[in-house]
């Protein structure tokens, strides 16, 4: 995730153009929480939800809940995802997995995403869709209470609130990053000049640096070598949103445990687990630690925080958290999928978050940019000998959204929340990469601290 390259040291993003974005307003759902993802339903809305159910209607902690819904819509209506949102009493997010696009007519439609659990608490659901890029929240409105002893109301047709909701405002350039990740078999190293342009353009090929190591004594002396395949996905969606073709799943995490799955992800840049470690590139102003992992709520956190630290006698103004699969999952082609949720720096993507993908021996190997966060907005590249060409999606890609690219012999198609936004031809290389998500600090781009990117779950597919 460099600037586009995180595994380098990225270079400064001066000569970079900001895009100003429509600030909006964000309300707090009927139960107190927190902001929700979707825009409020208005009467006009076409889609019409003629019932919704979770069935058991009070379920244990830990007990498999399964959700449907019947709608149907006024006018006939492609909506590239539809799902059955779920908020706890504090705001996070517990969807149902399985989220499809579809197309919606008079006719009624029944729709059942993946079932999951819950911790106890309170939760509140509703149907939501989106299109173009905006999500819209619908009623009726469901509340339903894990581990109760009691049955809780289902949903009636006037519900009490509606869900809070953000949009995607539109902007109107997308320029594009450049830089380049270290490789962590070794020690990661280069750089790159990141150039803003309003299409994608190869940017020059990194040069070595110094190569930082963990601090901590079990540092790694050897690469492991991974697997092309990982074990048995531990559970997936059955294909990749918007992205066409047949595929099997290959890998897939889900995040519902209480600790980081050790068999899937390292923790940290350099797959020391208890070591805090210097950054993947030199423009980063924070360190990461294992510390800001944390897997609860149906999710993977990766918390940035402005917690000083120092390592190898270099002082850094942050600690953030960062996981890999390398040793352990990487893949040659294929359909990448993530569901993050982007901090904001007001309606901009805040700090530099990325799911992105490196290879062995970098730049030879490849990196893959699904997405990273570059001066507020959402971009993707693709990095190798030949350079690193681009580009960056209009709109606020604050909040939950899901980031996609499918890698195919000479071609990388990217998907943002199941519309394609990018495609890449040039220097695309065939070497196994691996998976990485990390939530890195740029303190002269949109900064917040604490900020807590959250992961959904991470999916792979092949044909």
């Amino acid at each position: 995730m460099p600037k586009h390259s995180k595994h380098r040291a990225r270079s400064s993003f001066t000569g970079r153009r900001r895009l100003a974005v429509l600030a909006l307003a964000v309300a707090a759902t009927g139960t107190g929480a927190a902001a929700a993802w979707a825009l409020p339903t208005t009467p006009a809305d076409p889609v019409v939800v003629d019932s919704l159910t979770v069935t058991p209607s009070a379920p244990g902690a830990g007990a498999t809940v399964t959700a449907t819904a019947k709608l149907h819509a006024t006018k006939r209506t492609a909506v590239q995802a539809l799902t059955i949102a779920v908020r706890g009493a504090d705001g996070t997010h517990y969807d149902f997995r399985g989220a499809i696009p579809t197309t919606l007519s008079s006719t009624q439609k029944t729709f059942t995403p993946d079932s999951r659990t819950f911790p106890a608490g309170k939760y509140t659901y509703f149907v939501a869709y989106e299109v173009n890029n905006t999500w819209h929240n619908l009623t009726p409105i469901g509340t339903f209470t894990a581990g109760a002893t009691t049955p809780t109301p289902t949903p009636t047709s006037s519900p009490t609130s509606t869900p809070s909701a953000t949009a995607t405002p539109s902007a109107t350039a997308s320029p594009t990053a450049t830089a380049s990740p270290t490789t962590p078999s070794a020690s990661p190293t280069a750089t790159a000049s990141p150039t803003a342009t309003a299409s994608p353009t190869p940017s020059t090929s990194p040069s070595p640096t110094t190569s930082p190591t963990a601090t901590a004594t079990p540092t790694p002396t050897t690469t492991p070598t991974p697997t092309t395949t990982p074990t048995q996905p531990s559970g997936s969606g059955a294909a990749p949103l918007g992205i066409p073709g047949t595929w099997r799943s290959v890998f897939a995490d889900e995040f519902n445990g209480s600790s980081l799955d050790s068999s899937k992800w390292n923790p940290n840049w350099f797959g020391c687990p208890t070591c805090t470690t210097p950054p993947v590139n030199g423009d980063e102003s924070g360190a990461y630690a294992p510390s800001q992992i944390s897997e609860s709520g149906g999710s993977l956190h990766l918390k940035a925080e402005q917690k000083p630290a120092t390592v190898n006698g270099k002082n850094y103004a942050y600690t953030s958290g960062l996981v890999n699969t390398n040793g352990k999952a990487q893949f040659t082609y294929g359909a990448f999928e993530a569901r993050i949720y982007l901090p904001a720096s007001g309606s901009q993507v805040a700090n530099w978050p990325a799911f992105w993908t490196d290879g062995q021996n970098w730049p030879a190997d490849g990196e893959l940019d699904v997405m990273e966060g570059l001066s507020g907005q959402a971009c993707y590249h693709f990095h190798s000998p030949s350079g690193g060409p681009g580009g960056c999606a209009p709109g606020n890609y604050t909040g939950w959204h899901t980031f996609g690219a499918d890698w195919q012999p000479g071609s990388v198609t990217y998907y943002y929340d199941g519309v394609k936004v990018g495609q890449i031809t040039s220097g695309i290389t065939s070497s196994p990469m691996y998976l990485i998500l990390n939530n890195a600090v740029y303190a002269s781009g949109p900064t917040a601290t604490p900020a807590d990117m959250q992961v959904d779950y991470v999916r792979v597919w092949q044909h």
